[in-house]
């Protein structure tokens, strides 16, 4: 029996019909690649076995005497553990080994499964034939050229004539020939030098005089135009049977734009041309889909439509000339834009595809709507606006009302006339700006400040409603998101109303705290509208209302008093939203626009009680700090800090004492940061910031003070950092004096060394090594390894640079004996304990 058997299902081991690609018993794919796989794997087990047959005669044949063994049954005595077995001894002639199972042939894949294709390498086989005759056509239309260039003066009309024509046949005729016979490749460039051999044959003549007097642009027009005649009916030809040639097809679509250009250049009356010539290449489209040339339909579509775009750029910029009524439709450009509208329409028309044809009405609207409000440009921007915004009303009214399978028809206009209002909203904003910078004076202005400066550009009380049908043309080209879109739009469509009213009378010469005013209350109602609603509608209110208030109180800034009274309320309404607010969305956005309103609120507030920017540092320190310690969150602190570093370099520019300024401020921000750590245990890793700050806070007023002695700088930081150690020790008994006490050890003692090393005969390294000593001794005395450490370390060190000076007047003998001693003690040591080892060793011998 064979595990691989292509006779047999591997599962069911039923047989297996010739060809079959799933068992009819047990519906298996035998066809399978993992079927195949399966199959080599069952192989590999048929040649195991039949090594492990062999390997097994050869054992039992040793074991009984080389005498030939045969396969024992199952079964027999039972022979009890650890007893011989006596092999059985058999007196049948073994059969010779069997042959190596023949490979099997290889099973054909599954259907699906994709073959592995070889790796290329080089050009492909076929692209050979490509080149060689793509560059053969290209050498045979220049040496045509060249010859005809050379010989022409030579030739008379007669022996141009039949040059050209000769030519032109003959390669004509090859390339069908060898279309014929097969040879495709062959028959695409040799047509391709036919057409172009044409070409030449059309501008030869009239180089020769037989069109006349006709311009150069005229002459390649009819090259063009010829060209294209004879590209669309070489490739709608079949030869033989084979297909039909494509090169022709694309040689159209180009001959197309060369008569395009010939024209522009032989005539004046571009606009008539460019009509004629994109009719042309509609024509050569509907060739091409009635007699199925995808090639020919699209590169004549390319071609028509390139030339279309360039006869309604023309019509566009002559009707910008003059664009008035009589300009436009007596003298003018308006029919010529009527039938660039009217040509959007064929490609759905050709295609007869509904989509394609609506969306070609739609470019057709928009073109016939801004020829019925082109005349309106050249009157006042009043005019323009009431037009545009006429316009686009009804087109956005049309968008609402139409029925669904006719509302594409009303995107285009409806979108470019959006985009005007946009525009001209802009514009109205701009102005805004303008006037409100001629105010801005940082803080220097009376709250009654009013705004004058140039008068609006554009009508101001048509910006709110412009807004608003570009935001209705926004919601009707949006997807309906449910049932709480309308409420969700509604409430887009009031902010904006808000700040389109705001931005409107700031256009006038009115005190700037009414526009501010009317900004912050949108802001608080954006925050109250976010308070109030749900899911993500929440959080693009809560981002809006702090974008809006942070407006708000940019626009205050000229005048400190109006500044305080917007960024306060401002201030408050965010904080409820990162306090009240019931998504993460929410509380974020609000954390991160309370601080800096804050902070401009309390610069405000300083110079309104008549302080000036040396005072705005510490106050705004200390507000954003205790907002920080009473919320703590990242997004609040990580803000606090930006908004606190910020003020500083402000007021230490103008303070008439940096020094004492920079102390008290970092004494304060270390304080606040000590604070933090203390009242949140999420924030216990301030302590060590705070401690920083202080430490700095010190040694800043230290300096300030021409204080340069160490002490004053370490001392009290050493002294810190032991009290922190001792209360460790005792909260955590398994603290060890090297983790609590050293740091603050090394500091109290280091510096004050580094002193003494350069002044060892002073006040200074007599303290010292009195503190090294009670160090030394106390560590002694409690255990302690840390001050027992630190003070003999440094006390010998201020020993040895006390004898230092006197270290030249000692005989050489005493340094020598010195040595001599200290070699003693160490080897003294070193035996007596070698020989403490070998005794514990020799103990460790008699243990049993």
């Amino acid at each position: 029996m064979r595990y691989a058997d292509p006779t047999l299902c591997p599962d069911c081991r039923a047989d297996l019909p010739v060809g079959v690609r799933v068992c009819p018993t047990c519906d298996l794919l035998v066809r399978h690649t993992l079927a195949v796989e399966l199959f080599g794997t069952l192989r590999r087990a048929d040649t195991l076995l039949g090594e492990l047959r062999r390997a097994s005669d050869v054992h039992h044949a040793a074991t009984a005497g080389a005498r030939p063994v045969a396969a024992a049954p199952l079964g027999g005595p039972l022979v009890a553990p650890g007893q011989p077995v006596e092999p059985k001894r058999s007196t049948s002639i073994p059969a010779p080994p069997a042959p190596p199972t023949p490979p099997a042939p290889p099973l054909p894949p599954y259907p699906g499964t994709p073959a592995p294709e070889p790796a290329r390498t080089g050009v492909a086989f076929a692209s050979v034939p490509k080149i060689l005759l793509g560059l053969g056509a290209f050498c045979l239309l220049v040496a045509a050229i060249i010859f005809l260039a050379v010989s022409w003066s030579t030739l008379g009309v007669g022996g141009r004539t039949a040059v050209l024509a000769g030519l032109t046949l003959a390669a004509g005729t090859a390339a069908l020939l060898l279309h014929r016979i097969g040879l495709r490749i062959a028959g695409e460039s040799l047509v391709v030098v036919a057409l172009g051999m044409l070409a030449l044959d059309v501008v030869g003549a009239g180089a020769a005089g037989w069109f006349g007097d006709a311009a150069d642009g005229t002459v390649v027009c009819a090259a063009g135009l010829v060209t294209l005649v004879a590209g669309v009916l070489l490739g709608l030809v079949r030869v033989g049977g084979q297909p039909r040639l494509v090169a022709p097809q694309v040689v159209a679509g180009i001959a197309l734009v060369v008569a395009y250009v010939g024209a522009m250049l032989a005539t004046d009356h571009h606009l008539v041309t460019g009509h004629v010539l994109t009719a042309v290449g509609i024509a050569a489209v509907v060739v091409g889909r009635v007699q199925r040339q995808s090639v020919l339909l699209w590169s004549a579509a390319a071609a028509a439509g390139l030339i279309w775009l360039g006869t309604a750029s023309g019509g566009l910029l002559l009707a910008l000339d003059e664009p008035t009524l009589r300009g436009l439709w007596v003298e003018g450009t308006g029919w010529s834009l009527l039938v660039t509208a009217a040509a959007l329409l064929v490609p759905g028309l050709v295609a007869r595809h509904h989509e394609t044809l609506l969306l070609g009405a739609s470019g057709a609207a928009m073109v016939v709507t801004g020829i019925v409000t082109l005349p309106s440009i050249d009157d006042d921007t009043t005019t323009v606006g009431l037009v545009a915004l006429g316009a686009t009303t009804v087109w956005v009214v049309a968008l609402a009302l139409l029925p669904r399978a006719f509302r594409t028809v009303a995107i285009a206009p409806a979108a470019v006339g959006s985009l005007i209002l946009a525009g001209l909203a802009a514009v109205t904003s701009g102005n805004v700006l303008e006037r409100w910078e001629r105010v801005s004076g940082g803080f220097s202005r009376p709250f009654g400040v009013r705004l004058d400066g140039p008068g609006p550009i554009t009508e101001p009380l048509l910006l709110v409603p412009s807004l608003l049908v570009v935001l209705a043309c926004v919601v009707l080209l949006t997807p309906d998101r449910g049932r709480r879109a309308p409420a969700a739009w509604a409430q887009a469509a009031g902010l904006v109303a808000a700040l389109g009213a705001a931005a409107t009378l700031a256009s006038y010469d009115v005190p700037l705290a009414l526009p501010v005013a009317l900004v912050a209350l949108t802001a608080i109602a954006a925050a109250l509208l976010a308070l109030t609603s749900t899911g993500v509608r929440a959080d693009v209110l809560a981002a809006a209302a702090a974008l809006v208030a942070g407006s708000a109180t940019v626009t205050a800034t000229p005048s400190a008093a109006l500044t305080l009274a917007v960024a306060g309320p401002l201030a408050a309404a965010m904080l409820a939203l990162a306090v009240v607010g019931r998504g993460p969305g929410r509380q974020l956005v609000g954390g991160l626009a309370t601080v800096p309103l804050l902070a401009v609120a309390t610069t405000a507030g300083v110079h309104v009680v008549g302080g000036d920017a040396a005072w705005v540092a510490i106050p705004v320190l200390l507000a954003v700090g205790l907002l920080a310690l009473v919320l703590p969150r990242i997004e609040v602190e990580a803000t606090a800090v930006v908004a606190a570093v910020v003020a500083f370099p402000l007021s230490l520019d103008v303070t008439a004492d940096p020094g004492g300024y920079t102390a008290l401020w970092l004494t304060i921000a270390g304080f606040l940061a000590c604070a933090t750590a203390l009242l949140h245990e999420s924030r216990r890793f301030c302590a060590i910031g705070g401690m920083v700050l202080l430490v700095l806070a010190s040694w800043v007023r230290l300096a300030d003070l021409d204080v340069h002695e160490p002490e004053p700088y370490t001392l009290p930081l050493a002294a810190g950092l032991l009290a922190f150690g001792l209360w460790r020790m005792q909260r955590s008994p398994s603290t060890g004096t090297t983790e609590a006490l050293l740091p603050g050890l090394l500091l109290g003692t280091v510096p004050s060394l580094l002193w003494v090393l350069g002044d060892p005969v002073s006040l200074r390294a007599l303290v010292l090594g009195a503190a090294c000593l009670a160090l030394t001794i106390a560590g002694a005395v409690l255990r302690w390894s840390a001050p027992l450490v630190a003070g003999a370390t440094v006390g010998a060190a201020v020993v040895l640079r006390e004898i230092g000076p006197y270290a030249g007047e000692f005989p050489k003998w005493v340094w020598i004996g010195l040595a001599g001693a200290l070699l003693t003690v160490v080897g003294i040591t070193w035996e007596r304990q070698l020989l403490e080892v070998r005794k514990a060793v020799g103990f460790l011998g008699r243990l049993r």
